[in-house]
């Protein structure tokens, strides 16, 4: 296999190499907000209902390539897991969206942006491209008061410091509370569909990158992240831990999972056509599905 770097800020990952027209501007290297944009609610809806794309990977994330198909490259998402596949989670790419350039030995030290989105910068200071919450970077140097140098696909950039550090207080907060504090700023963001990015995030999607800001690494799907972390009680639930929930009054086919914001509420990107939300868990039928809490903080 080869080995890749994803070289654009978040690329969609797709179940077949082949895209409804309005998707092809999702291979623009600068148009997924466009393209998000461009979708109307059956359009998003379609995306789940064909299960058109798996799920995305952000800039500098690893991958690897197993073959090549015109301009398409069929791979696994290192970083994220998946049981069936050691390698990360499977899907078709377009090819533009990774670098194939070797980079040195990643054994520093490595910071995560934890805002929704903040510039990569040339040496010059020129803006490279907009980086997404979560995007992991591996640093150079830290010399520089206001910035941090780091090694990219596209060489070394800078990225400045204030975007790697939560932009409230965290002295009183715990882990938990501070992705509460971190996925509210979300709020009313459409969801998309394999989304795990600032511009749109399906449910799992939603945790898995809230987590990773925290330095705590979720499998993939809700089916998999069931198993991650130690069950709570209801009762005991605090702010941060994520309820599972499935279908046939909790007996069927896991479907679902929200971020506990505290006081009986969840905080979660819900279903297609819908945006990032709180909800109270008695006032919806959710309370006679939810089969199981757990706590990754």
């Amino acid at each position: 296999m080869q080995t890749a770097r994803v070289r654009v800020a978040v690329t969609t990952v797709w179940r077949q190499p082949r895209l409804r027209s309005i998707d092809r501007a999702a291979l623009d290297s600068q148009g997924l907000g466009d393209w998000i944009a461009q979708m109307t609610d059956a359009d998003s809806v379609g995306l789940e209902h064909d299960n058109l794309c798996v799920t995305q990977a952000l800039f500098n994330d690893p991958v690897l390539i197993e073959r090549r198909v015109g301009g398409w490259a069929y791979g696994y998402v290192g970083s994220q897991k998946d049981a069936q596949h050691p390698q990360g989670y499977p899907g078709w790419f377009w090819a533009a969206h990774l670098s194939t350039a070797e980079l040195p030995l990643q054994t520093g030290p490595t910071v995560v942006i934890r805002r929704p989105f903040t510039p990569l910068l040339r040496p010059d200071g020129s803006t490279i491209l907009q980086l997404s919450l979560g995007t992991e970077l591996a640093v150079i140097s830290t010399k520089n008061s206001l910035y941090d140098l780091v090694q990219t696909p596209l060489g070394p950039a800078k990225v400045a410091k204030r975007a790697t550090q939560f932009d409230f207080p965290t002295v009183n907060l715990t882990a938990g509370q501070q992705l509460v504090k971190l996925g509210a700023k979300f709020l009313d963001l459409r969801y998309l569909w394999g989304g795990l990015s600032a511009y749109g995030f399906d449910c799992s999607g939603f945790v898995y990158a809230l987590h990773r800001c925290i330095g705590v690494t979720l499998a993939r799907d809700v089916s998999e992240q069931v198993a991650n972390g130690q069950p709570v009680s209801l009762a005991d639930a605090q702010p941060g831990d994520l309820c599972f929930f499935a279908h046939q009054q909790g007996q069927g086919v896991l479907h679902h999972v929200a971020l506990y914001a505290g006081d009986g509420w969840l905080l979660h990107s819900p279903t297609p056509g819908k945006q990032v939300t709180y909800l109270q868990l008695s006032a919806t039928y959710l309370q006679d599905e939810l089969v199981q809490v757990r706590r990754n903080w």
